[in-house]
C-alpha cells in the first residue's frame, strides 16, 4: 500500500479513536478539537516510522520527476542523454 495512504489512514484512525469516545462525554465540537490535538501529539510520537516512509516515498517521486525533466530538457536541447 502507498505509504502516504497508510499514514493518512493511521492519522485518521488515531483521530477517530480519540474523538469518538469523547463525543459521548463532551459536546461534539470539544470532542473534535481534543481529538485533533491529541492525534497531532500522539501521531508525532507513534507514527514516526510511517511518517518517515511517507517522506521517503514523496522524495523519491520528486527525484524521479526532476531527473525525467532534466532528461527531457537535454533531449530538447539536442544533447545525448
Amino acid at each position: 500500500m502507498n505509504p502516504v495512504a497508510k499514514y493518512f489512514l493511521a492519522r485518521t484512525g488515531l483521530f477517530a479513536a480519540i474523538a469518538v469516545p469523547l463525543a459521548f462525554v463532551l459536546n461534539l465540537w470539544a470532542a473534535l478539537a481534543v481529538g485533533l490535538l491529541g492525534s497531532m501529539v500522539l501521531g508525532f510520537a507513534l507514527l514516526r516510522g510511517q511518517r518517515e516512509a511517507m517522506i521517503d516515498h514523496i522524495d523519491a517521486g520528486v527525484k524521479r520527476r526532476k531527473e525525467e525533466k532534466e532528461r527531457l530538457r537535454a533531449e530538447l536541447a539536442g544533447e545525448d542523454a
